[in-house]
């Protein structure tokens, strides 16, 4: 998970990426750097907080960054190697060229997709390129490395399922039963099998093509025929696993000449990191590295110093700068978000205090984590599990996560209201009949091939025909890998179509072929579920807490976005800017104009 935290806040409350994100007809601004990097609603955001903000969050890294860079620069000299700007641009083009594109059309894609500037890409190679000439004969490639990778991406593929117990006697039992009626193995696997994601696919894994697996699961695998069963395994360890050979899948018709760069440089970046790794570790053990960053004692005797490297400095304001060059961007868009936030609760006079902030803690602990034996919220477990995801500090993770959670919680919290519609629809939704389907999934773009696999379902009308259709041709991996099985569908669950199409089916029947957003669907019908014996009122406290968080989420989305639409904010590192009331304005005189 990204140190970034405001995604995190906007993951927890379900906000839509629009929402928090700059918006694609705002205004360009062209202005020199200076102090202040960003405005909100009038407030100003300086550098300094920016960089305090980015040290805290990516200083070590970016240090380790910078100590490895400057390792390399000094070991280059003394070798003598160099890395022209000819070099980088040829690497760029390779890399370009790997995706088929041209290096322009790269370097925007990056930029556009994952945030990375032309000039850091640029850099990256050059360190790139730089170690890669340190690695010298280490990164070299045997035609034994190049066919390995090439039946790991296109070889000969086994089709297995597979029935996971938790102890050897249920296993061999298992083993007993499937021997004997082989044809219920996949139900076997749906009704008994302890793992989860093959009990939700009948057992089924996704393909295993050589040297991706457990190498000696992989050796039997491949020495199985079709339709023969296992012996239990201890797979993994402390559990027992049969495994259903269903086939083989022919290798994948490929040129190797044609594609052997492309393995080349996937080996090499597999192997890079641990050759890295290894040229570090030496480089460190010959140098004098002394971490002044993080350690308030060394920092007294080095003030503004974040490391010395054999008597070199690496500056606080180094280390500012390279923090604020890969992540500025992103961290000053949180900051600027939760401005927008503070903002409202200064207007509302909402004051979030350490006791609330502690509370709201016990809340995240209670409801997501088992209760202590004494009764009590895990609370440590859970500063332990929060802070490793999003790589905050304690004081970070209630500063930058929990305080913007609260604040809008509490921003919206007369906005909510459960009625008895809610609920009564609710309880239906929870305990009421449910259908059983299957479903093959399409790009709505794809119309045609969608239109052919449902003239196949149409066809071969049967459960397991309408799996395999689903485990070849399904667009969606989970239901690809899981032979097209989907959660029950019942009454209200937010897709009205789908809902609609599932109940006017009967069991073994194949729905039409019909379209929700961007995806065209398929469904076979393979029974239903009836309603759960429960009274209302003995659940109703339940539904009620789960409705209301259900609309607080989706209250809040609102509330946020409506926040930031209004605002008026300037981020000058992007270039880009929000003035609600002015670009009003202009439409209204181009209105006129027209």
């Amino acid at each position: 998970m990204s140190k970034t935290t405001f995604i995190t806040v906007l993951y927890f409350l379900a906000i839509s990426c629009a929402a928090c994100g700059q918006k694609p007809n705002a205004p360009a601004i062209n202005l020199t750097p200076s102090e202040i990097v960003a405005e909100v609603n009038g407030d100003k955001i300086n550098r300094s907080s920016l960089a305090t903000e980015c040290l805290q969050l990516y200083g070590h890294d970016e240090l380790e960054e910078l100590i490895n860079k400057t390792l390399i620069r000094l070991e280059c000299e003394r070798q003598k190697i160099t890395v022209t700007a000819d070099e980088v641009n040829a690497k760029i083009l390779q890399m370009a060229q790997t995706f088929k594109l041209d290096s322009d059309k790269l370097l925007k894609v990056l930029e556009k997709e994952r945030g990375i500037s032309p000039e850091q890409y640029r850099q990256d190679i050059h360190w790139r390129l730089a170690l890669d000439k340190l690695a010298g004969e280490r990164l070299s490639i045997s035609k034994e490395e190049l066919d390995i990778e090439l039946e790991k991406n296109y070889g000969v593929a086994v089709r297995v399922r597979q029935i996971v117990l938790d102890s050897k006697a249920k296993a061999e039992a298992v083993l007993a039963e499937v021997k004997q009626h082989p044809e219920t193995f996949g139900s076997v696997a749906k009704n008994k099998s302890s793992d989860p994601v093959s009990q939700a696919s009948a057992g089924m894994l996704h393909p295993i093509r050589r040297h991706t697996y457990n190498p000696n699961i992989e050796k039997m695998l491949f020495a199985m025929k079709p339709g023969d069963i296992s012996p239990v395994v201890e797979y993994p360890i402390g559990h027992f696993t049969i495994f259903l050979c269903e086939g083989f899948l022919q290798p994948v018709n490929v040129d190797p000449a044609e594609i052997e760069a492309q393995l080349a440089l996937q080996i090499r970046n597999e192997k890079l990191p641990q050759i890295a790794n290894e040229i570090f570790a030496e480089l460190k053990k010959q140098a004098k590295v002394q971490i002044v960053f993080g350690n308030p004692t060394l920092y007294q005797q080095y003030p503004n110093v974040a490391a010395l490297l054999n008597g070199q400095v690496i500056s606080n304001q180094m280390l500012a700068d390279a923090c604020i060059q890969k992540h500025g961007k992103d961290v000053l868009d949180e900051m600027i978000n939760r401005r927008i936030i503070e903002q409202a609760c200064r207007r509302d006079n909402l004051v979030i205090s350490e006791q609330d902030i502690d509370e709201e803690v016990r809340d995240m602990a209670f409801n997501y984590l088992p209760i202590l034996p004494n009764g009590q919220p895990n609370v440590e477990q859970w500063y332990k599990r929060a802070t490793e995801e999003a790589g905050l500090s304690i004081p970070m993770y209630r500063k930058n996560v929990v305080v913007p959670i609260l604040s809008l919680k509490r921003l919206t919290r007369k906005l909510i209201d459960v009625s008895e519609e809610d609920i009564a629809m609710s309880f239906e939704a929870n305990y009421g009949k449910k259908v059983q389907c299957l479903a093959i999934f399409f790009d709505a773009g794809n119309q045609r091939k969608a239109t052919e696999v449902w003239q196949m379902a149409m066809q071969h009308n049967s459960e397991e025909s309408f799996g395999d259709l689903a485990g070849q041709y399904s667009f969606d991996y989970e239901s690809r890998n899981a032979r097209g099985m989907i959660p029950p569908i019942g009454r209200y669950c937010g897709h009205p179509e789908l809902e609609k199409v599932a109940f006017e089916l009967k069991p073994k029947e194949v729905s039409h072929l019909f379209q929700i957003e961007d995806s065209l669907i398929i469904l076979y019908c393979t029974g239903y579920v009836e309603p759960l014996q429960v009274k209302l009122e003995d659940v109703r406290g339940e539904l009620i807490a789960d409705i209301f968080k259900k609309k607080q989420q989706i209250i809040i989305a609102r509330y946020f976005e409506k926040l930031h639409e209004q605002a008026v904010f300037a981020n000058y590192l992007t270039g880009r800017s929000q003035n609600p009331a002015m670009e009003k304005a202009m439409r209204d005189e181009t209105n006129l104009q027209r």
